[in-house]
């Protein structure tokens, strides 16, 4: 009956978004780590106004990749770029993956009685520690794929980037 208890509470947090910042880090299964990828999609920040080329939280590479021929990239620097999206991609599961399996830990403390509050802390900073990994893995892949790009490239990039002057027209 335990066991039961311990392994819904793990499909709960998973389920329920227990792993909230491990998501956002993947957009929502698009973007820069996933296919079927969309520039339009909601969580694109040039929707928003940011200027995707130069949000770290944004699926640029993906845009850009997808905009090939619109920014002029270089066959070596499709390749390059491609490159950079699919090992952050392999970095990324595995640090999700992590995170989701302290999570499971985690409810497990939770169900304990009584509950022991250092190793809850403990697991709650070890999660933490996980989720900023992935989000500075992000933000050194995409300061890689910038140097890669041309001055020229950049700024086409950061104006296709705003809403009202996408390459996708407006």
């Amino acid at each position: 009956m335990r066991l039961r208890w311990i392994v819904a509470i793990g499909l709960v947090l998973v389920l329920a978004g227990g792993v909230p910042a491990s998501a956002q880090m993947m957009g929502g299964g698009g973007g820069m780590m996933g296919p079927g990828s969309a520039p339009a999609e909601s969580h694109c920040p040039g929707m928003t106004g940011q200027p995707m080329a130069f949000s770290y939280e944004g699926p640029w590479i993906s845009f850009a990749l997808a905009h090939a021929q619109d920014l002029g990239l270089t066959a070596d620097q499709v390749r390059s770029l491609t490159t950079l999206r699919e090992d952050f991609q392999k970095e990324a599961a595995r640090l999700i993956q992590e995170v989701q399996d302290r999570e499971v830990a985690l409810a497990q403390l939770y169900a304990q009685k009584p509950l022991d509050p250092a190793a809850i802390e403990a697991k709650i900073k070890e999660i933490a520690a996980l989720q900023g990994g992935l989000r500075i893995a992000r933000v050194k892949t995409l300061q890689k794929g910038v140097a890669l790009l041309t001055d020229e490239q950049r700024q086409k990039l950061f104006e296709s980037s705003r809403p009202m002057g996408r390459m996708m027209g407006a």
